[in-house]
């Protein structure tokens, strides 16, 4: 708690700050208070009216909760669990308000509790603004695009109602299934949104078009799911595979988002091909007529170039993507990491505005501490301490100073304790709270600052001082711990997470594909542009200057998932056309054309649930939203581009094999 004016180290605003620690503390859930008006009574046992006297004991004892003479710095312990956290926050803020305080006095509060607090309230507010935002995105979207795929405009809107029943479905069984809502999980909604209206887009493409065809609803709805069944239910297999990856992450609440989604594309897919065709049956009974080509020109024209370049250029367009492939390598491999959570929320929430400024006050927090279990504290043990403190900060250039118990000492009395009367003494002048900073029962701390560095260099360094510390000959049990070794730990959590998601999505997803088609060449085609979305993403993350985190970590694996329907939508509809009789390159040219409405549906509808997130005010969502978009983007014009190219040039290339030993056989023969 911050109390601000223009001269705090007063008797008026000392006693202030006791009636306001008096009045927090009868919250349930608040301990111990410290700040310097207690230190003050603690040292003299009353809070003297000499100022001072009171200014002296103030700057001498609790130097640290004065960083200026504007503002005093209260701490108050919260020991009731995380679940009372919100209450206590209310509680406090309450209170604050209602008590009468000095002219010119502010008093303001930050800390866990209250950050907890207010994310809360900021996560209810996030969430109902993406959805908006992601309802008005695929209204835009399926008015624009699909309205070239269904005749009767009626149904233009119909996958919107599949995706918001999926949507109301899922989220109501969260709370079955035990999942709170978190700052990942409040995703949920446009992402939902986005992505389970493509089931329905692929459906509705393929029944349009057996209507024009001049079949009756049921005949249309019988061969729509025929024909896009096995591509629907692999396109939903991968992507729940996708999300379901993120349970290896190793963040919870990450697999939450991830469980949470791969349910409701399930349901998604479900309803698509149940409650979709019977909805249909129910209320189409109007006959189908040919499309205005003019309508739809620039939509056609559009995919008529893609069909072109894909079966024509299909070399050089494969050249293309492999040198932008290599190209964007080197930016993927640079990205860097952010593992600061206070960075992963709004910084505009008045509890994080204190908190940055607290930052500012006190200094880095970017310290190593080392926490020994001792049998107890005497003179021998502390400068036996001292010595290895000393030791470790002239060995490592990295580490700047230490501040221990015997440090505080020596800055008090001008030397290490030389007896144990020595030691109980100096410990005497000194506040518990500047003791209880170093020495908790027979817990002895000491804090090692260490200069600024990557998550790489910190855990070389936690390695090197872990080592030198048993090398120096200490006996007691210690670990290391602190803001470094936290930050340490999240980055290595970010990237062997993302190692272990993406390795576990393309294993599964390849596994699945050589499953289904028993062929490398089929399982290999679906993978291809999802690689080239995933490196190139990489790349434009760190030109645009995006960070890694722990929820863009899991971007590999949603883009495996989310991509590959596109891919596997293009090749089961050239093979169909290939099995019909047609050349590769006509192939290509009806497939595109054919569902590449249907595939822009759904891409431009998945896109805009991605880009609701932009809205949100937490930056670990709305740089993941911008990042995914790019991804998905990246997918969709790669499955348009890539795939039929590829399928093109194995197809030519595999055709002028065989007529090659077809020629060599027959000339055998006729020798």
């Amino acid at each position: 708690m911050f109390i601000k004016g223009d001269d705090v180290v007063n008797y008026n605003t000392f006693e202030f700050a006791l009636k306001v620690a008096d009045e927090v503390s009868k919250v349930d859930g608040i301990g111990r208070v410290k700040s310097p008006a207690h230190t003050v009574v603690n040292v003299l046992g009353y809070l003297p009216a000499d100022e001072n006297l009171l200014r002296q004991i103030a700057y001498e004892y609790s130097a640290f909760y004065l960083p200026k003479k504007s503002m005093m710095l209260m701490e108050f312990e919260v020991n009731a669990d995380e679940s009372q956290h919100e209450f206590i926050a209310k509680q406090v803020e309450k209170r604050i308000s209602e008590i009468d305080k000095p002219p010119g006095i502010v008093v303001e509060a930050t800390g866990n509790p209250m950050i907890s607090y207010q994310v809360s309230e900021s996560i209810g507010g996030s969430m109902r603004t993406m959805g908006m935002v992601a309802l008005a995105l695929m209204v835009v979207t399926l008015v624009i695009v699909f309205r070239g795929v269904v005749e009767l405009k009626r149904y233009l809107l119909l996958p919107l109602l599949i995706s918001i029943l999926t949507f109301s479905i899922a989220y109501g069984l969260m709370p079955v299934f035990g999942i709170p809502l978190t700052e990942v999980t409040n995703a949920i909604a446009p992402i939902l949104i986005g992505l389970s209206i493509e089931y329905a887009a692929q459906f509705m493409g393929r029944y349009e078009e057996e209507r024009r065809k001049g079949n009756n609803p049921v005949i249309s709805a019988v061969n729509s799911v025929k024909s896009v069944g096995l591509a629907l239910s692999l396109a939903m297999i991968t992507t729940v595979i996708g999300f379901l990856s993120m349970m290896f992450s190793g963040v919870p609440a990450l697999g939450w988002f991830g469980f949470v989604s791969a349910v409701g594309l399930v349901v998604a897919f479900l309803l698509s091909i149940t409650f979709l065709p019977a909805l249909l049956l129910v209320t189409d009974r109007t006959e189908r007529k040919r499309r205005d080509e003019a309508k739809i020109a620039v939509t056609e024209k559009t995919l008529d170039i893609a069909a072109l370049v894909s079966a024509r250029h299909n070399r050089a367009l494969l050249l293309t993507a492999l040198i932008i492939t290599s190209t964007g390598f080197y930016g993927y491999s640079k990205v860097p990491l952010e593992t600061d959570f206070m960075r992963y929320i709004p910084q505009d929430l008045p509890a994080i505005r204190k908190f940055n400024e607290l930052q500012s006050l006190v200094g880095s927090q970017d310290r190593i501490i080392a926490v020994f279990q001792t049998d107890g504290i005497d003179s021998d043990t502390v400068k036996r301490f001292e010595g290895l403190a000393e030791y470790i900060v002239n060995s490592e250039q990295n580490i700047v100073e230490h501040s221990s118990l015997g440090t505080m000492i020596s800055m008090n009395t001008g030397k290490l304790p030389e007896s144990d009367l020595e030691l109980e003494k100096s410990m005497e002048k000194m506040s518990p709270d500047r003791i209880g900073r170093y020495l908790s029962g027979y817990s002895y701390a000491i804090y090692f600052t260490v200069t600024p560095m990557d998550w790489l260099e910190f855990k070389e360094l936690y390695e090197r001082v872990f080592r030198e510390i048993k090398f120096y000959g200490i006996e007691y049990p210690f670990y290391l711990t602190g803001d470094v070794v936290l930050k340490m730990f999240v980055a290595d959590l970010i990237v062997n997470g993302q190692n272990r998601m993406t390795l576990a999505s393309y294993a599964l997803v390849f596994t699945l594909l050589m499953f289904v088609y028993r062929s490398p060449r089929k399982s290999i085609v679906p993978v291809l542009p999802i690689t080239f979305a995933i490196v190139v993403t990489g790349g434009l993350m760190y030109v645009l200057g995006y960070s890694r985190t722990l929820v863009t970590a899991s971007l590999n694996s949603l883009t495996i998932g989310l991509g590959i329907d596109f891919s596997i939508h293009v090749m089961e509809r050239y093979f169909e056309e290939r099995r019909n009789g047609h050349s590769p390159e006509r192939a290509v040219e009806i497939t595109v054309t054919s569902i590449g409405k249907p595939i822009l549906t759904s891409g431009l509808t998945m896109a805009g649930g991605f880009a609701a997130m932009l809205v949100s005010p937490f930056p670990i969502m709305s740089d993941f939203g911008a990042v995914s978009l790019i991804a998905i983007l990246l997918s969709l014009i790669s499955a348009l581009t890539i795939v039929p190219a590829f399928l093109v040039l194995t197809d030519n290339l595999n055709s002028n094999w065989k007529n090659r030993r077809n020629s060599r056989n027959n000339k055998k023969t006729e020798d």
